[in-house]
């Protein structure tokens, strides 16, 4: 190893989907409580965009490395201290990073100067001091080099911080931040790095040092020992600002291709930057900053792209602690953060996350836990209680609300959440496996005998709920060749969409899945009431678009299966689930005589369910998560017997 929220309503044809429509001002009175402004339809990442991400130079930032009094003593066994349970399952995201940059929050003092002494907040002296074998385990995860610039740095006093230094050197642990004396200091605060072929100065600064008078530190005895930013005005604002000035001047002359700050600075415990933070990334900003990972305020805070004066900037405040254990301050909610660097322009091109859920067994460590681990690995998931996945759906949700202003389930967690400047870039559903019934289908024949599908429906095909994620978006990874477009629009019945047949483009397969709103709704002036009313407004749509196409072939879904405690319906469960059905038969019905293609994968959908929890397929009572959901409605429509 060496953000601005994004949505779309329209995306270009080709192999990505085109959504012709979001709110609009004539939304049917029925859906509008179910459709909210909050369903937003995040844009795929290209094949592209993919390539570059997969092709650049990756820097991968954790949080605060801290040890609180539990952390140390959980770690002990045997006469030694063994830290490997914390970083076990983060390691492969952090080793695997072109550079990794780590907090070392706390100093090495040695045994007999005491380690930490409190969890934070129980009503003991907070007084942080780390095992050598930490650092050991930090090295032995990957990452490349530490920040030492942190307000613990003289927790154990000038010995310990000097110490510290002592130790990280002594097992080849790069580092930056404090420094053994004025000519270290003078000689190694701008740090430059190269790693295959990228030349990185690296700037590190702390607000303060606990119980320290700030001014022993700027101009003082201790002025050695790190680099200070604080305060927003007046006298020493304006001596630290030129000394971040000077910095950057010296940083410049070494040619970087970039410049790397990293600031401990901010208010513990706020998802929000404050205007001390705010007045620093700026002023690194204007001064030549590439990219600023910050640190300090132990929870989350946003990370963003942003063009300033003609390049691209990387942010992020502050990633959260690393491992945590005071959960009251969502001590179990972090994140790695990694910056794309294009290899050849070396520029900036983009971000992502990985989301991190601390958890913590009966017997061992603390340990960092990548949520999307917890969803996917079926081992690890034998270590872990319902409880478990609820604290970590709670801390997804908090992480994604707080970098791309919308909280996401759990269910549609990644391995990285990456961004652009434009904001969130969705991963494609992906995990269908084609069996060899399904190839030999109808529908999977069909599809693959048209140049052009288009996928008419409602927020099911759409994604309203989901992110934008289509129920048969996993079938495109089959369908490469393939012109597909997307015509839906959440909470829309069959006459809403007759209303809009001339907006709907032209294709040589229609797959139309409507009615399960005209079964739900039971509003005479938008829904079909009656299985008779539907097929004729079906046949209705049908006829339009034949008008259009004149070859076109169809292939016609039955209405979607809603689960119990369907809270838009007023139907009883048993009611709505009879006239579904009367609506279906109605449907292959009007299939059989006119010789259409008809699919009715309810079945397969209920069947998967009863022996189920909805919640590993539901984000609701209709609508698929962007995961098991839609590759459960998409085998569904595969294997389904129909005409």
């Amino acid at each position: 190893m060496c953000v601005a929220l994004g949505f779309i309503f329209s995306v270009a044809l080709n192999s990505y989907r085109n959504l012709w429509f979001g709110n609009s001002a004539d939304d049917n009175s029925s859906s509008a409580a179910e459709n909210s402004d909050d369903d937003i339809l995040y844009p795929v990442m290209t094949k592209s965009q993919r390539s570059a991400f997969d092709n650049a130079f990756r820097i991968t930032f954790a949080g605060d490395l801290i040890l609180l009094e539990d952390q140390v003593k959980r770690a002990y066994h045997d006469n030694e201290y063994d830290f490997s349970d914390v970083f076990a399952y983060a390691t492969p995201y952090i080793a695997s990073a072109d550079y990794a940059i780590g907090v070392f929050e706390g100093p090495m003092a040695g045994k007999a100067a005491g380690y930490t002494s409190s969890n934070f907040d129980d009503g003991k002296e907070l007084c942080l001091n780390f095992p050598d074998e930490f650092a050991t385990a930090v090295k032995d995860t990957g990452f490349d080099l530490v920040t030492t610039a942190n307000n613990h740095l003289l927790d154990k006093g000038e010995a310990g911080a000097l110490r510290t230094i002592n130790i990280l050197d002594s097992i080849g642990l790069d580092h930056t931040g404090s420094y053994s004396s004025a000519a270290d200091k003078q000689k190694h605060h701008i740090k430059l790095v190269e790693c295959q072929g990228i030349r990185m100065v690296i700037l590190s600064y702390t607000y303060g040092s606990n119980d320290i008078d700030n001014n022993d530190l700027i101009n003082g005895k201790l002025s050695y020992i790190t680099s200070v930013i604080a305060g927003t005005e007046g006298e020493q604002f304006e001596k630290l600002k030129q000394n971040v000035e000077e910095d950057f001047q010296a940083a410049k002359a070494l040619s970087p291709d970039l410049i790397i700050v990293l600031p401990h600075i901010g208010t513990q415990f706020s998802n929000n930057p404050d205007s001390e933070q705010e007045t620093w990334f700026q002023i690194f900003k204007e001064n030549g900053a590439d990219i600023i990972l910050g640190d300090h305020p132990h929870v989350v805070e946003p990370a963003v792209l942003e063009e300033y004066n003609d390049r691209m900037v990387f942010t992020a405040y502050c990633p959260g602690n690393f491992a945590n254990i005071y959960r009251d301050n969502q001590g179990d909610t972090s994140m790695l953060i990694d910056v794309y660097i294009e290899r050849t322009g070396k520029k900036v091109i983009g971000g992502s996350i990985v989301p991190l859920y601390t958890h913590a067994r009966a017997d061992g460590n603390y340990r960092a836990v990548p949520i999307y681990d917890m969803m996917t690995d079926t081992e690890l998931r034998k270590q872990l209680t319902t409880d478990d996945i609820a604290l970590a759906a709670n801390a997804n949700s908090i992480i994604t609300e707080v970098v791309f202003g919308h909280p996401m389930d759990i269910t549609s967690v990644t391995e990285r959440y990456y961004f652009n400047k434009n904001g969130f870039l969705r991963n494609k559903a992906t995990g269908l496996v084609l069996t060899d019934e399904m190839k030999q289908g109808m529908f999977y024949r069909t599809l693959q005998q048209a140049n052009s599908i288009c996928f008419i429906g409602d927020s099911v095909t759409e994604g309203t709920k989901n992110g934008g994620c289509p129920w048969y978006e996993p079938i495109e990874e089959y369908l490469d060749d393939k012109i597909i477009s997307n015509y839906s629009k959440g909470g829309c019945t069959v006459s809403y969409m007759i209303q809009r047949a001339d907006k709907i483009p032209k294709a040589d397969l229609y797959v139309i899945a409507l009615g399960t709103n005209d079964v739900r709704y039971r509003n005479d002036s938008i829904c079909a009431m009656t299985a008779e009313s539907y097929v004729e407004e079906l046949d209705s749509l049908k006829n339009k678009l034949f008008a259009k196409a004149p070859d076109a072939v169809f292939v016609f879904i039955a209405p979607w299966y809603s689960t119990d405690g369907d809270p838009f319906c007023t139907l009883s469960f048993a009611d709505k689930t009879a006239l579904n059905e009367e609506y279906s038969a109605a449907l292959a019905q009007y299939c059989k005589d006119h010789s259409l293609t008809y699919i009715n994968a309810n079945d397969y959908i209920k069947d998967t369910l009863a022996v189920s929890p909805e919640r590993t397929y539901l984000l609701d009572h209709i609508h698929p998560n962007p995961s098991k959901g839609v590759v459960l409605y998409s085998e569904a429509a595969l294997s389904t017997f129909f005409f």
